[in-house]
C-alpha cells in the first residue's frame, strides 16, 4: 500500500512541530518535506529538539508541490493565501489542509474587519471547506481544502454546536483560558514568562478573531437560528491547553433530558469527543486530539465546559484528523494515543 506523500509549509513553529511528530508516526503518509526561511537547510531538531534522534528530516526553503499528494500549511495569518494559488497552479489534484486564519470565513470583507488584512486569494474562499470534524463531517469527505478551525474555536464549537443544530437561539456567554504556546513562537512584552507565569490576564474581550468563524458554523448548523458567541480570552500561566466554560439560558421548552440527548447523539460516533460526567481536567487532554466536555443544567441555565490541548485537537491533531477523513481513511489514524498524566 502507497503511502501518500505530505509536506508541512513553515513547520519550524509549535504547530508545525506537532504536525512533524504525528504524521512521522502515520500509517498511510509519508513525510516528504518540511520549510522554514529560519531554519532552512537545517536539522529539524534543532526547531524541535524532542525530535532529536527520530529523524533525518531537514527543513527546505522551498516545497515543489508536484511531489506531494498533500500539504499542511501551518505559517501565520496571511502566509496562505499567498502561497495556495502557486501550491494548486503546480499540482491542481493536491490535498491541502490550512491551519491559519487565511481560509476560515466565507466573505473577504471579514478578513478586513477581523484580521486587518485584505484577502488576496478572494476566488479560493469557496473551494475550503470549515474543519471541524465532529459537526462538519460530510463536508470534508467530499473535499480537496480544508480551513483547519482556530483552537479557540475548536473548543467554542464543540461545546455549542449541538445545540445550535437543535435551533438554540440565543447568547452564549464564554470565558476560555489558553496555555501561552498558542501565542506562538516567538515571546512578546504579555506573552514573555516572567509576566506570564503565576498571573491571569483577559485580552480581546468580544473582539477574538476566532468569533466570526464560530458564529458562521453555528449559524449553519442552524438553518436560520441564530446563536451567538460572546467570548472573553483569557491568558493562563501554563503552556498547553484551552480551557472553555459556556453559559446559556436554557429554554422552558427544553427538559434537562433533552439537552443531555443532544450531547450524547452529536458525540455518539465521535473518537475524540468524550462526554464526562463532571467539569473536565486540562491535565486529561494535554498531549492528545481528545476533548473532554462536560455538560451541566441547573434551574434555567446550561453550562458546557471543554478541555482540548490547543497545539493537537485545536491546531495540529485537528488537521491530521481532517485530512484522514477527506482521504476516506479512519480518523483515528496516527492520532489514536492517550497524553501523559498528570
Amino acid at each position: 500500500m502507497r503511502r501518500l506523500r505530505v509536506g508541512v509549509l513553515g513547520g519550524a513553529g509549535f504547530t508545525g512541530g506537532e504536525l512533524i511528530r504525528i504524521l512521522m508516526r502515520h500509517p498511510r503518509a509519508r513525510l516528504a518535506a518540511v520549510t522554514s526561511r529560519s531554519y532552512a537547510d537545517r536539522p529539524v531538531c534543532e526547531a524541535h529538539p524532542n525530535l532529536r534522534g527520530r529523524t533525518d528530516l531537514r527543513f527546505t526553503r522551498e516545497l515543489d508541490a508536484r511531489a506531494c499528494d498533500g500539504v499542511f500549511l501551518a505559517g501565520g495569518h496571511g502566509d496562505a493565501m499567498t502561497k495556495v494559488p502557486a501550491l494548486l497552479r503546480a499540482n491542481p489534484e493536491l490535498r491541502i489542509v490550512d491551519l491559519s486564519g487565511d481560509f476560515r470565513l466565507p466573505q473577504p470583507g471579514l478578513y478586513e474587519r477581523w484580521y486587518d488584512r485584505s484577502h488576496t486569494a478572494t476566488h479560493l474562499l469557496g473551494r475550503f471547506v470549515y474543519g471541524l470534524t465532529e459537526l462538519n463531517r460530510p463536508a470534508i469527505r467530499r473535499a480537496r481544502a480544508v480551513a483547519n478551525p482556530g483552537c479557540f474555536a475548536t473548543a467554542v464549537c464543540l461545546c455549542l454546536g449541538p445545540l445550535a443544530r437543535a435551533g438554540f437561539a440565543g447568547t452564549a456567554y464564554v470565558t476560555a483560558v489558553t496555555g501561552s504556546s498558542g501565542s506562538g513562537v516567538k515571546p512578546s512584552a504579555l506573552t514573555h514568562h516572567p509576566t506570564r507565569t503565576a498571573n491571569l490576564r483577559a485580552y480581546r474581550p468580544f473582539r477574538h478573531q476566532h468569533v466570526p468563524e464560530v458564529e458562521n458554523l453555528l449559524d449553519r448548523l442552524g438553518r436560520g437560528s441564530r446563536l451567538r458567541v460572546s467570548l472573553i480570552p483569557v491568558s493562563g500561566p501554563f503552556a498547553r491547553g484551552i480551557y472553555a466554560v459556556c453559559q446559556l439560558r436554557r429554554p422552558r421548552s427544553w427538559p434537562a433530558a433533552k439537552v443531555r440527548r443532544l450531547f450524547t447523539q452529536a458525540y455518539a460516533r465521535s473518537a475524540f469527543v468524550r462526554l464526562v460526567d463532571g467539569p473536565p481536567s486540562l491535565n486529561a487532554v494535554v498531549g492528545s486530539n481528545h476533548c473532554d466536555l462536560n455538560v451541566s443544567i441547573e434551574d434555567a441555565r446550561i453550562g458546557v465546559t471543554a478541555a482540548i490541548d490547543n497545539l493537537i485537537k485545536g491546531a495540529s491533531g485537528q488537521a491530521v484528523q481532517n485530512f484522514n477523513v477527506m482521504m476516506g481513511w479512519d480518523e483515528r489514524l496516527g492520532l489514536d494515543f492517550a497524553g501523559p498524566y498528570p
